[in-house]
């Protein structure tokens, strides 16, 4: 089983999620924990079910899709879409396989819409590729930047755990000049708002407009989804073969970015 950390973050829907390492994802109160057959639900402090689901069901399909396949990223944007869809779910219950739709808006439960084509990021896995451009309206490209460590952080000027955070990249960009490239890609966000930030912060990292949740790269890395909703801040740490080291989701002070992206470019 492996475990993950909880942190606070910016979304543009009703609900906290935080994820860090791998395998453990939190929605409000419930608490979803990877194991080699599925995510097991648990419900810390006794908190009642909104979703359907109940303390110590195995989520084992999910959109028709094995539970156990799916990385944390992923499961959070099912979480997220079951906002504006209900989404077909098959548990283990008591030894036996149930089927409930998870649903999260107001009111009944709509009719089953068809899944929005997306996917998401995992460790191990290849970042995907884009290409953005800067304030200065020169594009950066990912897969240029081979050779060296990546950090992709998807923030936002209207998010206030990533204005905390901007402390954080900037003082790596600085500590890390050969090893390290800090790209942060803005979502949903203004040129204007963008540009005085920057000229506020003056940061060593590169500040890149990623557009809106509802397109790429934030769709491809699991942090906006087709509805327009989404979540930052998220930290991707990429390796110099252009493979994903490191997935942390949110932000809680004091932060274990800055530590954790430290010990793995400085021992791997």
């Amino acid at each position: 089983m492996r475990l993950i950390a909880f942190f606070a973050s910016c979304l543009l829907l009703p609900v906290n999620f935080a994820l860090g390492q791998e395998g453990m994802v939190r929605v409000t109160s419930l608490l979803l924990t990877h194991e080699k057959v599925g995510w097991h639900v648990g419900f810390p402090g006794g908190t009642a079910s909104k979703y359907s689901l109940q303390d110590g069901d195995l989520l084992a399909k999910i959109d028709g899709k094995d539970a156990a396949t799916m990385g944390p990223l992923a499961l959070t944007a099912i979480f997220n879409a079951s906002f504006s869809r209900s989404v077909p779910i098959t548990v283990v219950r008591n030894a036996q396989q149930v089927t409930v739709n998870l649903w999260r808006g107001d009111g009944p439960a709509p009719e089953r819409k068809p899944e929005i084509p997306k996917s998401a990021v995992n460790t191990g896995w290849e970042a995907p590729d884009f290409t953005l451009p800067a304030l200065n309206d020169v594009p950066a490209t990912l897969s240029l930047q081979r050779g060296k460590w990546v950090l992709i952080s998807f923030w936002a000027t209207w998010c206030a755990p990533c204005q905390q955070e901007a402390v954080i990249l900037d003082r790596l960009a600085k500590t890390y000049p050969q090893q390290l490239t800090v790209l942060a890609l803005a979502v949903k966000d203004s040129r204007e708002a963008l540009k005085a930030f920057s000229e506020k912060l003056h940061p060593a990292y590169t500040i890149l407009d990623a557009g809106p949740l509802t397109g790429q790269p934030a769709l491809a890395y699991g942090v906006g989804n087709g509805s327009g909703g989404g979540s930052v801040p998220v930290n991707v740490l990429v390796r110099p073969d252009g493979n994903i080291a490191y997935v942390q989701g949110g932000y809680e002070a004091p932060s274990p970015l800055e530590k954790q992206v430290s010990d793995i470019i400085n021992t791997k």
